[in-house]
Protein backbone atom coordinates (compact mmCIF):
# COMPACT_ATOMS: atom_id res chain seq x y z
CA UNK A 1 0.00 0.00 0.00
CA UNK A 2 1.01 3.30 -1.00
CA UNK A 3 1.47 6.48 1.41
CA UNK A 4 -1.82 7.67 0.13
CA UNK A 5 -3.74 4.93 0.80
CA UNK A 6 -2.68 4.82 4.85
CA UNK A 7 -3.27 8.36 5.32
CA UNK A 8 -7.00 7.88 3.49
CA UNK A 9 -7.35 5.03 5.64
CA UNK A 10 -6.08 6.93 8.87
CA UNK A 11 -7.89 9.73 7.97
CA UNK A 12 -11.83 7.59 7.39
CA UNK A 13 -11.03 6.21 10.91
CA UNK A 14 -12.69 9.59 13.19
CA UNK A 15 -15.08 10.54 11.03
CA UNK A 16 -16.59 6.82 10.98
CA UNK A 17 -16.07 7.04 14.83
CA UNK A 18 -17.81 10.19 15.26
CA UNK A 19 -21.08 9.21 12.65
CA UNK A 20 -21.10 6.00 14.91
CA UNK A 21 -21.06 7.55 18.07
CA UNK A 22 -23.68 10.06 17.57
CA UNK A 23 -26.04 6.87 15.95
CA UNK A 24 -25.32 5.12 19.33
CA UNK A 25 -25.79 7.91 21.44
CA UNK A 26 -29.22 9.20 19.84
CA UNK A 27 -30.63 5.69 19.82
CA UNK A 28 -33.18 4.26 22.84
CA UNK A 29 -31.83 1.06 22.64
CA UNK A 30 -28.80 0.22 25.29
CA UNK A 31 -27.19 -2.94 25.23
CA UNK A 32 -23.92 -4.10 27.22
CA UNK A 33 -22.51 -3.81 24.29
CA UNK A 34 -23.20 -0.33 22.99
CA UNK A 35 -22.47 1.14 26.38
CA UNK A 36 -18.85 0.05 26.06
CA UNK A 37 -18.51 0.52 22.46
CA UNK A 38 -20.00 4.27 22.61
CA UNK A 39 -16.67 5.79 24.96
CA UNK A 40 -14.25 3.77 22.21
CA UNK A 41 -15.90 6.07 19.26
CA UNK A 42 -15.80 9.02 21.14
CA UNK A 43 -12.12 8.59 22.36
CA UNK A 44 -10.98 7.71 18.56
CA UNK A 45 -13.19 10.54 17.28
CA UNK A 46 -12.09 13.21 20.04
CA UNK A 47 -8.07 12.61 18.38
CA UNK A 48 -9.44 13.36 14.93
CA UNK A 49 -6.46 16.25 15.36
CA UNK A 50 -3.88 13.45 15.78
CA UNK A 51 -5.11 11.77 12.68
CA UNK A 52 -5.25 14.97 10.92
CA UNK A 53 -1.38 15.56 11.29
CA UNK A 54 -0.51 12.04 10.51
CA UNK A 55 -2.15 12.04 7.19
CA UNK A 56 -0.90 15.76 6.49
CA UNK A 57 2.35 14.30 7.11
CA UNK A 58 1.93 11.18 4.59
CA UNK A 59 0.87 12.97 1.84
CA UNK A 60 1.46 16.38 1.94
CA UNK A 61 -0.33 17.84 -1.01
CA UNK A 62 -3.07 15.62 -1.64
CA UNK A 63 -6.66 17.17 -2.09
CA UNK A 64 -8.03 14.64 -0.38
CA UNK A 65 -6.44 14.26 2.21
CA UNK A 66 -6.96 17.69 2.49
CA UNK A 67 -10.49 17.64 2.72
CA UNK A 68 -10.91 14.43 5.09
CA UNK A 69 -8.04 16.48 6.97
CA UNK A 70 -10.87 19.52 8.13
CA UNK A 71 -13.59 16.54 8.78
CA UNK A 72 -11.02 15.15 11.04
CA UNK A 73 -10.89 18.27 12.57
CA UNK A 74 -15.16 18.68 12.64
CA UNK A 75 -14.98 15.62 13.86
CA UNK A 76 -12.76 16.89 16.82
CA UNK A 77 -15.45 19.81 17.41
CA UNK A 78 -18.16 17.61 17.87
CA UNK A 79 -16.89 15.52 20.53
CA UNK A 80 -15.67 18.92 22.06
CA UNK A 81 -19.33 19.94 21.75
CA UNK A 82 -20.84 17.29 22.98
CA UNK A 83 -19.30 17.39 26.20
CA UNK A 84 -19.74 20.85 26.88
CA UNK A 85 -23.40 20.42 26.26
CA UNK A 86 -23.38 17.19 28.95
CA UNK A 87 -21.86 20.16 30.85
CA UNK A 88 -24.45 22.66 30.95
CA UNK A 89 -27.24 19.81 31.20
CA UNK A 90 -25.82 18.39 33.53
CA UNK A 91 -24.83 21.25 35.53
CA UNK A 92 -21.25 19.66 36.29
Amino acid sequence: MNKKTIAIIIEVIPILSAIASFILIVIPYGSGLISHLTPILVFLSLFGFVFFFIGKKLCKGDKIVKILGILDLLSTAYVLALYIVAIFVFGL
